[in-house]
């Protein structure tokens, strides 16, 4: 470049491209005044990279616009896999296991796409003209609005899938597709169809501040005072649910974090007589058709479906739901339509505002 001015217009360009990569990939808006914390993490990984990019430009000043160009997808493109590998560890091992079947078996070929994208399709796709699936279509297998044959999603556990589950599940895929598909695109859909969840290491305790959360012991190992204790805080916090968006609520309530837990922390409000199941149904707020996709999805035995068709009212169907907490975020997703990141955002704001509210609760009754 010859001189400052123009070096900062193309990196202005350059920037762009980042931009469109990132929000693309995220599904996030990338502006600086969106205050949800992922969408915070992403714009710092925008100025990560357009730093790189300056870095660059700065030792290869006469590198063509073209080069930067492609340069800079490469870049944004493994900076956000490097960010997904660290903050969803189990999705950066199946993005691995994707990979090397991929490469490895001769049915499917990976290559990269004019802008530097990773594609996985068919082994003759490579050299055709066919187009990689959008981000409509993503979309739409991420969330459930588009399906793939009964039986396609091998009924196991992904540490357990074997070469042939694996051909299994992504020959059903590219049958339904037609057309290869970016690895981190196939990454969502997969996380989705095999309901991926990453370890859950944040609970009541951990996101609300240590002096509005204690710890909740057995209530039958508790002191007459302790117990009154843990019943105001509670109390506190199940009248801080109730005033959180209906979409935060239930993301909130049907995936209610908890650590080592295999239901999380939900049966606290009715062991501790904070709230009954009825009451939680009610601030779950599922309708009729949302219980109809929730019962459709779940695997029930023959005596919970019987149970279902006899239902006449919703506390009864949440009654049976109950048994099954806490849901899939992507089922979840497929009730409140959303994908499954949205849900997790939400439940994150959702925790947020809780601890906005605890503390508001805390100090006030301090108050002298």
């Amino acid at each position: 470049m010859g001189n400052a001015e123009e070096t900062s217009s193309l990196l202005l360009q350059v920037g762009e491209t980042v931009r469109a990569i990132l929000r693309r990939k995220s599904g996030l808006s990338l502006r600086d005044d969106d205050p949800r914390p992922e969408n915070q993490e992403a714009v710092e990984l925008v100025h990560d990279v357009i730093l790189r990019l300056w870095e660059r430009q700065s030792t290869t000043p006469g590198a063509a616009w073209d080069d930067l160009g492609s340069y800079a997808a490469r870049v944004t493109y493994n900076a956000w896999s490097d960010h997904l590998r660290e903050k969803y560890p189990k999705r950066a091992s199946l993005k691995n296991r994707l990979r090397y079947f991929t490469s490895h078996q001769a049915r499917y070929a990976s290559w990269n796409a004019s802008d530097g994208e990773l594609l996985i399709g068919l082994h003759g796709w490579q050299l055709s003209s066919k187009v990689p699936v959008g981000d409509a279509r993503v979309a739409a297998l991420r969330d459930g609005r588009e399906r793939l044959a009964a039986g396609s999603v091998p009924r196991k556990d992904m540490e357990r899938f074997a070469a042939e589950d694996w051909d299994h599940l992504l020959a059903a895929l590219f049958e339904r597709l037609q057309a290869p598909i970016a690895l981190d695109d196939l990454v969502s859909v997969t996380v989705a169809l095999l309901k991926v969840q990453e370890d859950r290491t944040d609970s009541l305790d951990a996101m609300l501040d240590d002096e509005t959360t204690p710890d909740l012991p057995d209530p039958t190992a508790l002191s007459p005072q302790q117990a009154a204790e843990v019943r105001s805080m509670l109390r506190r916090l199940w009248g801080a649910v109730l005033v959180l968006k209906p979409d935060y609520r239930t993301a909130y309530l049907l995936n209610l974090p908890g650590v080592g837990k295999s239901r999380g922390d939900i049966e606290v409000f009715v062991m501790h007589d904070i709230a009954s199941i009825c009451e939680i149904a009610a601030a779950v707020g599922l309708d009729a058709g949302q219980y109809r996709i929730a019962f459709a999805q779940l695997d029930l035995d023959s005596t919970a479906r019987a149970a279902v068709e006899r239902c006449s009212a919703d506390v009864h169907r949440f009654e049976i739901l109950w048994d099954h907490l806490p849901l899939m975020d992507a089922l979840i997703g497929a009730l409140l339509r959303l994908d499954a990141q949205q849900v997790i955002n939400r439940r994150m704001l959702a925790l947020r505002e809780l601890a906005r509210l605890m503390a508001h609760t805390s100090n006030r009754l301090k108050a002298p």
